[in-house]
C-alpha cells in the first residue's frame, strides 16, 4: 500500500515556504573559495556529447585503468632504502614522535589491539604505508586479537584521524573510530590506496559526529577498496576534485551520504552497498571547483533502503548534502558522461534517480567558472539496471521541510495533487527538466538522458518524470497544485525520447579489471 501522506493542509503550510527555490551551494571542502566572477559568457551548445573524454590513462596502482607514465609515475619506492616500524597499543605517542620526522618509504606496522590517540596522526612524506592486523566488524570500538581500532574520541577538537599529504601512501586493515572531523583524510596527494579499512562513529544520526569516513580530495589516482563507512555527517566515502578514482566492494551504512564521487574526472564506482543512509550513492559538481567532473561509471552497486532521516549540520556540512531529502537513492548533479549499468535500487522512499541541473544550487553562471562553467547535467547513460519497488511513495519519509529541503517539499507538494491524479509514487527517474542552454520545451530530452533496458517491477506505467522545475515549481510556490502539475510530464519506460543510444565515445573505465 503506498504510503503517501501529505495532505492539502500541509501542502498549503509548505506553499509559504517553498520561495523560489534556491539551494545554497557551498563547496565540501572547507578551505575552498569561490573565484571571483569575472565576465565569463555562458556556453549556448547542447550537450558534451564526449567532449570531455580524456585519452590520459592510469596510475599504476589497480584501478583499472591504464596508465602510460607522467605525473603518477614519478615517484617509487624501487631501489630506495625501505624501513619497518612495528608499535603497539600503549605506544601511541612513539608513533606520534616517528610520524614527525619519518624517512620515505617507511611502513607502520600496528599490532591488533586498541590504540587510543589525542591528536591526529599526520603524514608529510612519499611512500608510506601503514598496516594494521584486520578492521574488525561494524561496532566494534575497541581492537580485539585480529583487529586493530585507532580511538580518537578524546582527541583536540576539529582533528583528523589520518591526516596525510604524500605521494604513494597505501592504509590498510584497520579502524578509525570516533575521528572529530574526518577519520582518514588524504589531500593533494598522488596514488593513494585504502583497503580493508572501517571509518565509525559510535553514535547514530549525531550532527557532531565527524563529517567524512574516507576522504580523499584534490589527489589523483585513488583507490578504495573494500572499505566500510558508518554514521559520518556528511559522505561516509567520497572522492573529490580527483582525476582517477575507484570505489569498489566497500559498504556505506547510516551516513547522510553513503558514497559520493564530487568534481571528479575518469572514476570506476563499483561493487559497492550504499544502504540506510539519507541518500545512497551521488554524482555531482559544485561550484568554484577547479575540476570539471565527467566519466563516471558506476556499475553493479546496492542502493537500497536509504531512508534515514538526515542529521547533516545546516551550519557544518556542505549545503548540498544537508539539503538532501530523507529516502534519495542517488542523484547526478552539474555531471556528464555518467554511466549507470548493473545497479539495484529498492525501498527508496523519495526516489531512486534524480538528474538535477547545478543552476538548481547556484542560478549565477559566473560562478561556475572555475570549473569551466559546469552547472549543465548532460549524457547520462542508465541501463541494464534493477529496480525493485517500493520507492517514491514517502518523499522525506513525510518529514517535510520547505526550508531546509526545499527540493523534497516541492516533488512532494506536487505528487501530493499527483496522487488525485491517479500518479500514486515518484517515478524511478526523475528529472529536473531544467535545460540550461534554452532548447525549447519541444525538445523532450535535449540533454541526452538515456534509459533503456532496465528491469522495472510488474505493473509499472510511467518510470520517467520531468519536473519543468522552472515552471511547475513557479506555479505551485504561488498556491497552483493542479497546474504546477500539469507542468509535470511522464513517459513510460520504452518507446520515447529517453529510449536512446547513449553517448560517445562510451566509457572504458574498468573494461581491463579481472
Amino acid at each position: 500500500m503506498p504510503r503517501l501522506q501529505w495532505t492539502r493542509a500541509s501542502s498549503a503550510a509548505l506553499l509559504a515556504l517553498l520561495g523560489a527555490l534556491s539551494l545554497t551551494a557551498c563547496s565540501d571542502d572547507d578551505d575552498d573559495k569561490k573565484p571571483d566572477a569575472g565576465s565569463q559568457p555562458v556556453d549556448a551548445g547542447t550537450t558534451d556529447a564526449g567532449t570531455d573524454a580524456g585519452t590520459d590513462a592510469g596510475p599504476p596502482v589497480d584501478t583499472g585503468i591504464p596508465w602510460d607514465g607522467g605525473s603518477a609515475g614519478d615517484f617509487s619506492c624501487q631501489g630506495k632504502a625501505t624501513a619497518t616500524l612495528t608499535f603497539a597499543p600503549g605506544q601511541e605517542q612513539e608513533i606520534q614522535n616517528q610520524v614527525n620526522t619519518l624517512a620515505e618509504c617507511t611502513t607502520i606496522q600496528l599490532a591488533a589491539g586498541t590504540f587510543t590517540f589525542k591528536n591526529a596522526i599526520t603524514i608529510r612524506q612519499n611512500g608510506i604505508t601503514i598496516k594494521g592486523a584486520g578492521k574488525g566488524v561494524k561496532g566494534e570500538g575497541t581492537g580485539t586479537a585480529s583487529s586493530t581500532v585507532l580511538v580518537f574520541t578524546t582527541a583536540a577538537a576539529n582533528s583528523n584521524g589520518l591526516d596525510v599529504v604524500g605521494k604513494r601512501f597505501e592504509v590498510s586493515d584497520l579502524a578509525v573510530w570516533n575521528a572529530k572531523k574526518d577519520a582518514v583524510r588524504v589531500e593533494s596527494s598522488v596514488d593513494v590506496v585504502m583497503r580493508r579499512v572501517r571509518t565509525e562513529w559510535a553514535e547514530a544520526d549525531k550532527e557532531s559526529n565527524g563529517k567524512y569516513g574516507l576522504y580523499p580530495v584534490k589527489s589523483k589516482y585513488v583507490v578504495i577498496d573494500e572499505c566500510e563507512a558508518y554514521n559520518a555527517a556528511d559522505a561516509g566515502i567520497y572522492v573529490g576534485q580527483t582525476e582517477y578514482a575507484i570505489v569498489r566492494n566497500s559498504v556505506a551504512l547510516q551516513n547522510v551520504a553513503g558514497i559520493e564521487i564530487e568534481n571528479t574526472k575518469y572514476a570506476y564506482v563499483i561493487g559497492n552497498t550504499a544502504r540506510d543512509n539519507t541518500t545512497g550513492l551521488v554524482v555531482f559538481d559544485l561550484p568554484g571547483n577547479p575540476i570539471k567532473g565527467t566519466d563516471i561509471r558506476v556499475v553493479n552497486n546496492i542502493i537500497t533502503d536509504n531512508n534515514r532521516n538526515n542529521f547533516a549540520s545546516v551550519a557544518a556540512s556542505s549545503s548540498t548534502v544537508s539539503q538532501v531529502p530523507a529516502g534519495t537513492g542517488t542523484f547526478i548533479l552539474a555531471s556528464r558522461r555518467v554511466e549507470l549499468t548493473g545497479n539495484t535500487w529498492e525501498n527508496n522512499n523519495s526516489l531512486d534517480v534524480a538528474v538535477l541541473s547545478g543552476l538548481i544550487i547556484e542560478q549565477d553562471p559566473a560562478q561556475w567558472v572555475a570549473g569551466g562553467l559546469n552547472f549543465a547535467s548532460a549524457d547520462i547513460n542508465i541501463h541494464d539496471n534493477v529496480f525493485k519497488g517500493g520507492s517514491g511513495d514517502n518523499v522525506d519519509n513525510g518529514k517535510l521541510d520547505a526550508q531546509r529541503r526545499p527540493l523534497g517539499a516541492l516533488v512532494a507538494t506536487l505528487y501530493t495533487f499527483g496522487e488525485t491524479q491517479g500518479t500514486r509514487q515518484v517515478e524511478h527517474l526523475v528529472w529536473d527538466g531544467v535545460d540550461p542552454f534554452g532548447h525549447p520545451r519541444t525538445d523532450v530530452n535535449p540533454i541526452n538522458i538515456c534509459f533503456t533496458k532496465n528491469t522495472l517491477p510488474a505493473g509499472t506505467t510511467t518510470a520517467i518524470v520531468d519536473l519543468d522545475l522552472l515552471a511547475a515549481g513557479t506555479a505551485v510556490t504561488g498556491g497552483d497544485l493542479a497546474g504546477g502539475w500539469a507542468k509535470t510530464r511522464h513517459y513510460a519506460a520504452t518507446g520515447t525520447a529517453f529510449d536512446c543510444a547513449g553517448f560517445s565515445p562510451a566509457l572504458t573505465i574498468g573494461d581491463n579489471i579481472k
